[in-house]
Formats: structure tokens, C-alpha cells, sequence
């Protein structure tokens, strides 16, 4: 935890750069997220910075004040919208000099800067500002929150000597983990003890011990080791009561697996591809959506199935839906 304070305190260099004029790694700075829209360059910076002002309790009203105007700009552009921790942050610490009442316009500008703020942003909320209050396991999302991957790997190794007996919902904590510190390969040993507790347990119906295999599966798609998926996929179909969901999103997210297995495994793939077809059609249409036409049709072309024409003209009446 004192590797995260030290970080953490490390903000004093751009708090006083800030102090001297120069704010441009704080300040609002607009850039084209790919596929995810408009976005701030600089959101974590004031991120950072924010944590520095609430666990060094520095008070500093034109500071608080700038890096809140700053962050309202972008949770009114952001295409992601959401409220953030740093809003949060900023207006705890704001209130503190709004005794008059002169920051209760900035405070309902950001109640509806967005729609997530419209409804869940506190202006009256508070933040705890001493640093000790905070877990490790507190401190190791404070590091993902913040990008410190260097201080999360290591709290995160001193967590996993703390525990004890492992859970499904540890596992799922340090899966989680893992694939943001890009130790995904890390994965598989959690995901293959899941399926094996899930398989384990008396009480574990078809949906349970289905999604446990999609997970693994997932994972292998994942790390591009088309074989042992396609092994999984074959084991579902063979093994498990499948009809049992065939009504449930749990049921289409399979099809989609084995028609990734089938796009990229062409030649052992075959015979899945063949039960993931005749099964698609089975789905009510009306329940198909994008990912499930897309993978369909990329499966059926790598097949060279005729097949592939009837979805891509589907997918397209599907398309011609949405805009309609």
C-alpha cells in the first residue's frame, strides 16, 4: 500500500506545474476514441491528480475549482458519458469553499452534464480523504483506476499470498485482474478450476455447468488456441443437456463460439460447424442480433457453404430494421 502513496504523492511535481501555469496535462483535451467516439486525452492525469488534492489534503480552492470546470467538459462530451471518480473527487472537495453557495451552478451543471449524471450524480456525496481507510484489495483497483500497472502487479501478488481458500469469486476478481494487468495466459488455470468445482457440485444444473465451459472456451478463443476449443465445444454438445437453454442469450453466445472455432479452424472444424448451422436455424430470427449474423456468416465463408449468401442477405434485412 505505501508503493501506491508514494505514486500517489508523486502528483505533487504536476500539482505544482500546475501552480506555475502549466495545466496542460490536466486541462480538457479533446481526441477521436476510435469506434468509442469523442473522449479526453487527459481524464487520468486529473484523475491522479484529484486523488493527490482528497489523501494529501491540500487545500487549494483555484485548483479544485479549474480541474472541476475541466472535467465538466468532458463528462458533457464524452461519448462514453458516465460520471467518473473524478467528479466525484472534485465535488467533495469543491463543497468545502461553497459556503455561499457560489459553486451551486457548476454543481448542477454536472448533475445534468449527461444522462448517467442525471441519474446517479451526487452533489452533496463524499469521499473518504484518509488514505489508511483503504484495503488492498481497495488499493489494487485505486492502481487499475489510476493505471499504475506497476504497483497493481505487485499489491496484487501480496493479495493472492492472503488468500486462504480460493472462491469463485476470488477467481473471478483475479481473472478480471489478470486480463487488465495482460496476463490473460494467467487465466486458464482459473477458469479450468471454475468448470472443475462447477462440475464438482451436486446442486450445479445445465446453465451453470454450460456457461462454465463458455467461459474456458471464451478464454482459448481469446488467446487464439482454436484446438483446445474446439475440444471444449465438441465436449458441450456431447456432454451437456443443452436443450435445457436453448431459450437463454447463454445458448446463441455458444453459436458464436463455434462458429469463431470455425472460422479459424477450418479443418477439424467441419462437423461443428454442421451441428452450430442446423442449430442456428432452429433460433427464433427474432432473437438473432449483429455479433451472431457477422460470426455466422464469417463461419459459413470459411466453409465455402452456400449458406453464407442466406445470412448475408438476412443480416442485411436485419440491418434495414434497425433503421427503419
Amino acid at each position: 500500500m505505501e508503493q501506491l502513496r508514494s505514486k500517489i504523492e508523486e502528483q505533487q511535481a504536476v500539482y505544482r506545474a500546475l501552480k506555475a501555469g502549466n495545466d496542460g496535462t490536466v486541462r480538457y483535451k479533446e481526441f477521436r476514441n476510435g469506434e468509442w467516439g469523442t473522449d479526453d486525452e487527459n481524464y487520468t492525469n486529473r484523475l491522479r491528480l484529484a486523488y493527490f488534492l482528497l489523501y494529501c489534503h491540500i487545500e487549494d480552492e483555484e485548483a479544485v475549482s479549474f480541474l472541476f470546470r475541466e472535467e465538466l467538459k468532458d463528462r458533457e462530451r464524452n461519448s462514453f458519458q458516465g460520471i467518473g471518480s473524478t467528479l466525484q473527487i472534485l465535488t467533495h472537495l469543491i463543497r468545502k469553499y461553497n459556503g455561499d453557495g457560489k459553486y451551486d451552478g457548476l454543481l448542477e451543471r454536472a448533475k445534468n452534464a449527461n444522462f448517467d449524471c442525471a441519474c446517479g450524480y451526487d452533489p452533496d456525496g463524499q469521499m473518504e480523504e484518509d488514505f489508511e481507510e483503504n484495503s488492498l484489495l481497495d488499493c489494487i483497483y485505486l492502481c487499475r483506476e489510476m493505471e499504475y500497472g506497476d504497483v497493481m502487479g505487485s499489491l496484487l501478488d501480496e493479495w493472492k499470498k492472503n488468500i486462504t481458500e480460493w472462491s469463485d469469486s476470488n477467481r473471478r476478481v483475479l481473472i478480471d485482474f489478470n486480463t487488465f494487468l495482460g496476463k490473460d495466459a494467467e487465466n486458464e488455470r482459473l477458469y479450468q478450476e471454475q468448470l472443475a468445482e462447477i462440475l464438482s457440485a451436486e446442486n450445479s444444473g445445465a446453465r451453470d455447468i454450460i456457461s462454465g465451459y463458455k467461459n474456458l472456451i471464451r478464454h482459448y478463443i481469446h488467446m487464439c488456441d482454436y484446438g483446445k476449443a474446439l475440444c471444449l465445444c465438441e465436449k458441450v454438445i456431447k456432454t451437456t443437456d443443452y436443450g435445457q437453454i436453448r431459450t437463454l442469450r447463454l445458448f446463441k453466445d455458444i453459436l458464436e463460439a463455434c462458429f469463431e472455432v470455425t472460422t479459424n479452424h477450418t479443418e477439424a472444424a467441419a462437423g461443428l460447424w454442421k451441428w452450430a448451422k442446423m442449430e442456428l436455424q432452429k433460433v427464433p430470427q427474432s432473437s438473432w442480433y449483429g455479433n451472431l449474423y457477422t460470426r455466422g456468416i464469417a463461419a459459413a465463408k470459411a466453409m465455402n457453404d452456400p449458406y453464407e449468401k442466406q445470412l448475408e442477405q438476412e443480416y442485411e434485412s436485419f440491418l434495414t430494421s434497425l433503421r427503419m
